[in-house]
Parts: C-alpha cells; structure tokens; sequence
C-alpha cells in the first residue's frame, strides 16, 4: 500500500496496525452521530481507505510471520 511500509520494521508494521484497528473502531462509531452528509461522507471514505489498509497490512504480517 504505502511505500514507507518497505521501510517499517515488523514491530513497527504491528504497532502500526493496532492503532489503525483504534482508528477504525473510532470511525465506525462517528459514522453513526448526526453529522452533515458531507461529513458522513468524509468519515465513510476515510474507513474505506483504513479498512483496505488494515486489510493489506494484516496480510503483509501474516506473511512475514509465516
């Protein structure tokens, strides 16, 4: 996903992916508070991009464990 990640050690990538896990429990709890629609719309696409992060990362760990 992200080039700094090539530079990231696996104790880094780790740390890294608890706290997007954090950001994304946080995101999904905004999601559902009475904001503006342009609003919902900014949190919606910024949970999308930390999921597919998440997602890739988690991947890229598993792997490297392995």
């Amino acid at each position: 996903m992200r080039k700094i990640y090539q530079y990231m050690s696996m104790e880094d990538k780790v740390k890294t992916l608890e706290l997007l896990r954090v950001d994304i429990t946080g995101l999904e709890m905004e999601i559902h508070n009475n904001y503006p629609r342009v609003v919902k719309d900014a949190i919606t696409d910024t949970l999308r991009r930390y999921q597919a992060e998440e997602k890739w990362l988690s991947n890229e760990v598993e792997d490297k464990s392995d």
